[in-house]
């Protein structure tokens, strides 16, 4: 654990649940995918983590933004975001924020659908607009195939019925499923991309945009073999000259979300309750599904520590890891392998950066766990200090 992060956890005045992120770390991580994707532009998937300091900064490091909702466009304009570093993914679309991102430059937003793209026609005419395509998600923590995208045909058929609306058809995008742990998934929509651009300048297409989206996944704590973003990097851009050479006009763009954030977060959480229940021991925590740690609900196993080092020479004990709410779904983790935990004793969660407050809610009165930012340099958090003074703007 870097000397930043353990000062912070450490600190006797952190409350918990308390997430904690190390910016130094999101800093760093923007620079990798700059350097792996050299022709490419990072779009940041706003949202794995849209807290407005986090939105801050990586709008002033230089990313794009990609955004679902009216909410997240807000959050992008407020942070000094133009328009045009602005893109939408999101295949379904309310009247009013097609309209809005009409109105401020958005640069363009994806559809997978007559029904979309009439949609987008009527609030948002002459918008440039690109094809969600449907590809394998294999390999994937959490397949995301099914609810959007199409086949190569039907891609081709809408960019057809775009241009008869008025709307300008620029190119595809695709996505490979969250935390995709196979590099091949990206060369495999790549070329089936390619082939969808081939197909459409048959038909007097002129493409340019090509968006990877996101899954680039994140967690060494979690998977020490995962393919880090230099190994996809480099198979997307062999991809890129092999399907798609000789286009000097290409914009190419990636979309990390959980990449971007996840290893830059720690999630600390006190333990407050110990059951036995028949062979069990169970441990309930303040922190739980409903208020930080939803994903551990739909599949990915969490990395948890004792903060105190001295626990760790306690003899090894097996707990079924629950949230302090009343709702019985409210279970981490079973089978979890830990030192022996105390009442009182806090645990740390890695790879948090993503998703964690994102999907909390204060379900039967339980808190989110708080933002504390670690800052670069002079703007470094103390614990308890009002974040959003640190931030100009």
């Amino acid at each position: 654990m870097n000397i930043r992060l353990n000062a912070a956890l450490n600190d006797p005045t952190l409350e918990t649940p308390a997430l904690v992120i190390d910016f130094e770390h999101i800093t760093c991580t923007y620079a990798r995918f700059e350097r792996a994707f050299p022709s490419g532009y990072v779009y940041y998937a706003m949202k794995a983590n849209a807290n407005p300091v986090v939105v801050q900064h990586l709008a002033r490091l230089g990313s794009g933004f990609e955004i679902a909702s009216m909410a997240e466009l807000q959050l992008a304009l407020d942070a000094g975001v133009d328009g045009k570093r602005i893109i939408c993914s999101n295949p379904i679309k309310h009247p009013h924020f097609i309209a809005r991102m009409q109105d401020v430059g958005v640069y363009a937003m994806v559809v997978d659908s007559t029904f979309e793209l009439e949609k987008v026609a009527r609030y948002a005419p002459g918008a440039r607009v690109y094809v969600r395509l449907a590809v394998d998600n294999t390999g994937s923590v959490l397949p995301l195939a099914g609810k959007f995208g199409v086949d190569a045909a039907t891609a081709v058929d809408l960019c057809d019925q775009a241009r008869a609306l008025g709307l300008e058809p620029i190119g595809t995008m695709f996505h490979v499923g969250s935390q995709c742990l196979a590099p091949a998934n990206w060369v495999n929509a790549i070329r089936a991309a390619a082939e969808v651009w081939r197909m459409a300048a048959e038909h007097g297409h002129n493409f340019h945009f090509l968006d990877l989206g996101g899954g680039y996944p994140a967690g060494h704590y979690h998977t020490p073999s995962i393919p880090t973003v230099e190994d996809i990097g480099a198979d997307v851009m062999a991809a890129i000259a092999t399907y798609l050479p000789q286009r000097d006009d290409l914009m190419l763009v990636v979309e990390p979300g959980r990449g971007m954030v996840g290893e830059s977060g720690r999630l600390l959480s006190a333990v407050f309750g110990k059951a036995e229940r028949g062979d069990q021991t169970w441990l309930y925590l303040d922190a739980g599904v409903f208020n930080g740690l939803m994903e551990t609900y739909e599949g990915f196993p969490p990395v948890v520590s004792h903060l105190d080092d001295a626990a760790l020479v306690r003899p090894l004990r097996t707990y079924t890891l629950a949230g302090p709410s009343c709702d019985s779904c409210d279970v981490i983790a079973r089978d979890v392998v830990l030192p022996e935990v105390q009442i009182g004793d806090r645990l740390v969660f890695f790879d948090a950066g993503a998703y964690t407050n994102e999907y909390a809610a204060a379900f039967n009165g339980f808190p989110i766990p708080a933002f504390v930012p670690l800052l670069p340099g002079e703007q470094e958090t103390r614990v308890g200090e009002a974040i959003y003074d640190l931030v100009p703007g």
